[in-house]
């Protein structure tokens, strides 16, 4: 059950097409990507998942545009207080590196797979795994830093072996 209630601010979306939302997004490799469904204008159809929201006499109830999980889906992946709260509570508020609690307004949310490997990955291509709940933990602040800077070392590192490998082999090709 999701921790927010659903109010207007949420519903301000409903019609907004993809090409909008890639002119807004497209660039920002941190905001996670929209199902085609979540585009659409038909009433009764959900909005993650596609399909009709069926009542228990089955018929369609065109009032509806989420079934209860896919919007506590959406609200985990697009919110981040939702995102938070669910994690918080899933890890005990335990750092996952030194196994410390973690104070109030002392720990980072982080990702396990880093989004900076979406960067260059169209918007509409990028891979939802990286907001689900397998790859985020709780890290005090101390142990984020420490991460996150190791990340960017390696990512620098790869980053120059990679020119030096080619160079060595244009050097070479127009050495011999």
């Amino acid at each position: 059950m999701p921790f927010r209630r659903w109010s207007s601010k949420h519903r301000k979306t409903f019609g907004i097409t993809r090409e909008e939302e890639e002119k807004k997004h497209g660039k920002n490799y941190r905001v996670p990507p929209k199902p085609d469904s979540y585009y659409t204008n038909i009433k009764g159809c959900c909005r993650w998942c596609g399909d009709m929201i069926i009542r228990e006499d089955e018929t369609v109830n065109y009032r509806r545009s989420w079934h209860p999980k896919c919007l506590e889906e959406y609200l985990f992946i697009y919110h981040q207080p939702e995102t938070r709260k669910h994690i918080w509570i899933r890890d005990g508020g335990k750092c996952a590196y030194c196994d410390k609690a973690a104070t109030k307004g002392k720990w980072q949310l982080d990702h396990i797979k880093p989004l900076v490997e979406q960067k260059d990955v169209p918007w509409h291509k990028r891979d939802f795994s990286y907001w689900m709940p397998d790859n985020l933990q709780i890290l005090c602040n101390g142990c984020h830093k420490k991460k996150t800077s190791k990340e960017a070392t390696e990512r620098a590192r790869k980053r120059r072996g990679e020119k030096v490998e080619v160079n060595k082999r244009v050097r070479d090709k127009y050495i011999c």
